[in-house]
């Protein structure tokens, strides 16, 4: 899957989520020297208050 159509799909499920609350959104894409892709989309809500 080449970077554009990775960034596209990530983009697509990340429209999907409830925006509300949301703290931190961090995309990273590496290439690796032997020609593997890791590309991760992290999203980070805070902690939910505990009563």
């Amino acid at each position: 899957m080449d970077n554009k159509k990775m960034l596209d799909t990530a983009i697509e499920m990340l429209q999907q989520l409830s925006t509300e609350g949301i703290e931190t959104v961090q995309i990273d894409n590496t290439n690796y020297d032997d020609g593997s892709v890791r590309f991760t989309v992290d999203v980070t809500y805070p902690a939910k208050d505990e009563k």
